[in-house]
């Protein structure tokens, strides 16, 4: 349970780098090859709730003029702040976190948390624009990071 409880909403999350390669180069094989066993880990990890399939997430980045063989986005909820921290800072996710400097330019990292009604799935269109707002604001309760966390909205008022 989160420390502000479950309540009807659940987690949020979007982060985004891009890559020095594009993602079918040799020298991103050791990002590539970690990205299915990740995925099945979030999957089983206490806490997930969703994350949008990697064709469904590849199309809506195309669809708006990304680039998603050289971008690497991902999107999940979860039940709590705490159950996303325990996958991220953990295992697998973790070495690969560590590493991420040999496939990815640092400068280009960003990440997003923000609640929505339990059971909403969010766009990804809806990910990159939480990523924008926190990028031109910083931290707030539409947008936050691990360092900087808010309630759910049910806990504000």
């Amino acid at each position: 349970m989160s420390e502000w409880g479950m309540g009807d909403f659940q987690l949020a999350q979007a982060n985004i780098t891009i890559g020095r390669w594009s993602f079918d180069h040799p020298r991103m094989r050791g990002f590539t090859n970690r990205i299915d066993p990740v995925n099945d880990l979030a999957h089983r990890a206490p806490g997930f709730v969703w994350r949008p399939s990697a064709e469904q997430a590849m199309a809506d980045l195309r669809a708006l003029g990304r680039d998603p063989w050289r971008e690497a986005f991902n999107m999940s909820v979860w039940e709590s702040v705490e159950a996303l921290w325990e996958f991220t800072f953990s295992g697998v996710h973790l070495e690969a976190v560590k590493l991420s400097a040999r496939w990815f330019d640092p400068e280009t990292a960003a990440d997003v948390m923000w609640w929505v009604p339990a059971g909403y799935r969010p766009t990804v269109g809806e990910g990159l624009a939480k990523l924008d707002l926190v990028r031109a604001n910083g931290p707030t309760a539409d947008g936050f990071t691990f360092r900087r966390r808010f309630p759910p909205p049910d806990f504000l008022e």
